[in-house]
């Protein structure tokens, strides 16, 4: 079960990485982020997930959905505190991020899709364990 896990994860990420090379290509975003870079930030969302899968085996089914709610809000903004200023090159000192709509909606595409990843990947946790 253990390999069968960890091998859908690692799928999902390059799945993930591949979209979001994608969409930067098709918008014709030109950043200075390189693919490990991606990787790394994707990457975040692992130690999310055993939080939750922890809460869950501690506290059952209740315990996983607090702490799927706290640890999604906790990673978007984490991300996108963080890439703003990697996809957003033109933020300014007052914390306002200009840039195209494009790459704002690219920035919350990133940001929002980790939740789901998240779900989808530690949902049958909470099932198996009651």
């Amino acid at each position: 079960m253990l390999g069968m896990t960890a091998t859908t994860a690692f799928v999902w990420l390059m799945i993930e990485i591949g979209i979001v090379q994608l969409a930067m290509y098709l918008i014709s975003v030109t950043t200075d982020i390189k693919i490990f870079d991606l990787a790394s930030f994707s990457g975040y969302k692992f130690v999310h997930m055993i939080v939750c899968v922890i809460a869950s085996m501690l506290l059952g089914s209740l315990g996983y959905y607090f702490s799927f709610i706290y640890a999604s809000a906790a990673i978007v903004y984490f991300l996108i505190c963080t890439l703003r200023y990697i996809i957003l090159p033109d933020s300014t000192e007052d914390r306002i991020a200009r840039g195209s709509k494009r790459r704002n909606n690219l920035l919350l595409l990133i940001a929002f899709i980790q939740p789901l990843i998240m779900f989808w990947l530690t949902h049958h946790v909470t099932y198996a364990a009651e």
